[in-house]
Formats: structure tokens, sequence, C-alpha cells
């Protein structure tokens, strides 16, 4: 009977705690869809896009840009379903929107610009303002927080990859007697015993500086770079037994 008991207190714990996020009638009867349009930058400007409307019973969030990378691999646009937490989020970046609008300073060269429409009406925003720890990186962050786990995960699995591909010994075509003869560079795989060719650099990638290479790389532009000997390499193709990289500055 016991065990019954505590059974049925665990169940109850969980739909309490699973509801205790849900949206109500009124709640979810009083939201208006919304638009976030925001940029900012001075010599690269980065676009981000948000909507967050009503479907069916229920409040969703989409993120429509920017792609985040893993890679060369993308998810594209990203959806998720709001919460009660998600949607007190939502209501008070609204509200700071509209008592913020026209207090904006222009004290940095990177200015934020908002375009945010709802209940039928815009909210410009420009310049650098105050938004006190709830602006649209915060309001993104947390909305969609589990799919930037998610994220993170995939470009760990990303470096895990290019750790062990990398790894061995490589004769480089490219660079000869220190000069770059060729901006696209061909490695082939060796082993560390094979005689060196003259003028012609080895390149040698060990698991132990596993966390020195992944700090050395760059997956999440939609490319993947990386950084050997202060030069950053743009990489092309990765087979087993060949790389091709093109030198990049």
């Amino acid at each position: 009977m016991r065990n019954n008991e505590k059974l049925l207190i665990i169940l109850l714990l969980i739909l309490t705690s699973c509801n205790s996020d849900k949206i109500d009638k009124a709640e979810f009867n009083d939201f208006s869809d919304i638009e976030i349009r925001f940029r900012t930058g001075d010599e690269r400007i980065e676009f981000f896009s948000m909507d967050i409307f009503k479907t069916g019973e229920k409040i969703k969030a989409i993120k429509k840009s920017p792609f985040y990378y893993y890679g060369s691999g993308t998810d594209s646009t990203w959806t998720t379903e709001i919460g009660k937490a998600d949607l007190k989020l939502i209501t008070e970046f609204i509200n700071k929107a509209k008592s913020i609008k026209d207090t904006c300073s222009f004290s940095s060269s990177s200015i934020d610009y908002y375009d945010i429409k709802t209940n039928g009406n815009v909210i410009k925003i420009v310049g650098n303002c105050e938004w006190n720890g709830i602006d649209y990186d915060s309001l993104e962050s947390k909305i969609f927080k589990h799919k930037f786990i998610e994220l993170k995960k995939k470009r760990e699995i990303v470096a895990d990859s290019l750790v062990e591909m990398f790894n061995g010994f490589w004769d480089v075509s490219g660079w000869e007697n220190g000069v770059l003869k060729n901006r696209n560079l061909v490695l082939n795989r060796t082993t560390e015993n094979q005689p060196k060719i003259d003028g012609i650099y080895r390149w040698t990638f060990k698991n132990e500086n596993e966390q020195e290479f992944k700090e050395k790389l760059d997956i999440d532009e939609g490319s993947t770079l990386i950084e050997i000997g202060a030069l950053t390499y743009k990489v092309l193709n990765i087979e087993n037994d060949k790389i091709e990289l093109k030198y990049l500055w």
C-alpha cells in the first residue's frame, strides 16, 4: 500500500509540474501575434527574425533567422511551443520595448534596430537602449534554450569528428620550402617513419592536443575553418587519407 501511495504522489508531482507552465485560457485569449525583426552591427550587420503566434489552442515561436551552423550543417528555422514562463518574458519584452522606444542613445558604432509588430501596432527602436537583460538576445536564448543545447551538442559532435579525421601525420602539398605555391593545399596521410620529402611540410595532429585543436576550429559560420600555425584555412574536403584545404589568411 505504501508503495502505491508513493507512486501516486510522484505522479501527482509530475502532473503538477507539467501543468504549472501551461498557459491558461485567459492568457491565451489576451495574446496577440508578434513579429520581431532585429538587426545590429556596424561593419557587419546581423539580421534576426522571430514570429510568435497562435496556432490551434497553442502559442508557438519560430526563429527564422539567422541560421545557426554546426560545420556546413544547419537546422535552419527553429520552432517551439510557448509556456507560461515564456509568455511572461515575452510580455515583459513588449512592455519594455514600448517604454524605451524614444530613450535610446547612440553611444556605439554598432547600432540596434528593432521593428516589432503586435496588436495592429508597430514599435520602431533605433539606438543603444537599456534593456536590463530582456533584449532580443535574452528573449531568443530563453525561449529556444533547448534548441541551443541541441546546437551545442551537434557542434561538439562535428568538432570530435574533425579531431579524429585530422589525427596523424600529413605531407602538405602547396607549401614548398616555406613558400605558399598554391592556395589550395592537399594533405596526404603518411606515417611518422616515412621519409620526409625535401621542402615539403609535414604536419602532425595528436589526439592528446584535442582541446587546443578544438580552440582553433570555427564551425559556426556555415563552413569549417581551422587555424594552423597562425594561418587560417577553410576545410574543402576531408577523407580518411586525404584532406583538402584553402588558404584564407
